[in-house]
């Protein structure tokens, strides 16, 4: 039989693309349409002049379909029961359970950004303080963070507040705080007096709500401090003699942010701690 017969039969039916144009328009192989085919759920009409196998442009979007489907991990044996089993309302369910599947995944990746996003910020933060010495910068930006009390007594290190810690990541599985990086404060009259115990664990959050304490835009003084430079209330110290020599007092308490060291790399000891607070004129 001539090509032209071929061809023009082809214009008279549905099924006119060809396994290979089909493969290409919709981005796959014809290995996996192959597969789809053995199992029943995306077959193509097979020409009875030439042999070849042809599909049709409304199966596009049977492809498309069958395809998301799979990406959420449903099997080929859910997609013939329910796709295309003809039940419309065990279709709607299962349509109704992946979308829901879907918002969860969204959530999930939301908080993944987010956390991302607000370690970028925050690492912005320590490498502009990080000068070698307490200093005080004006921040442009509010932070929002979420406080856990500090019940523990002593609770002078991270093991004394272990189950305070423990506390705070429970109330952290909310959508809009990132549980880490997370760090501990120390009020602003215990500081003063020399006495670092940590009042409460506090984590970023990503909006203003009542339930979090607002850092509001202003002058901070800020340090960071390194395992390598010895006692950290060296690094205090030195914050209460900038304090007075700028003629400042304390706005707020003194958050105490812990973070992997990835500023020195070649540093044998891997972790860092970010000190902020807010200040104001006497």
């Amino acid at each position: 039989m001539s090509r032209k017969r071929v061809k023009d039969m082809q214009k008279k039916d549905e099924y006119c693309i060809t396994a290979g144009e089909f493969a290409k328009m919709c981005q796959t192989t014809r290995d996996t349409l192959r597969y789809y085919e053995r199992q029943g759920i995306l077959v193509p009409k097979k020409n009875p002049v030439n042999g070849y196998h042809y599909y049709s442009y409304a199966q596009i979007s049977s492809y498309y379909f069958i395809r998301t489907f799979r990406e959420l991990d449903c099997s080929v044996g859910d997609i013939k029961e329910y796709l295309l089993g003809g039940e419309e309302v065990r279709f709607d369910a299962f349509v109704d359970q992946q979308y829901d599947r879907l918002l969860m995944m969204r959530r999930e990746l939301d908080r993944k950004i987010h956390t991302i996003a607000g370690t970028r910020k925050i690492l912005d933060q320590i490498r502009i303080a990080d000068v070698g010495k307490p200093v005080i910068r004006k921040v442009e930006h509010s932070l929002y963070l979420m406080l856990t009390e500090v019940r523990s007594s002593p609770a002078t290190s991270s093991g004394e507040i272990a189950e305070d810690i423990r506390r705070h990541l429970k109330c952290c599985e909310i959508p809009d705080v990132q549980a880490f990086p997370m760090g501990s404060a120390i009020g602003k009259e215990a500081f003063m007096k020399g006495i670092y115990s940590y009042k409460n664990v506090f984590s970023f959050a990503d909006k203003k709500q009542k339930v979090y304490t607002e850092m509001k835009p202003g002058e901070y003084l800020v340090a960071v401090s390194r395992e390598s430079d010895g006692d950290i209330s060296r690094t205090y110290r030195k914050m209460m003699e900038l304090l007075q020599k700028e003629k400042k007092k304390w706005s707020s308490d003194i958050y105490i942010l812990s973070i992997v060291n990835v500023i020195d790399p070649n540093e044998e000891r891997k972790y860092l701690k970010y000190i902020f607070a807010a200040v104001s004129d006497l």
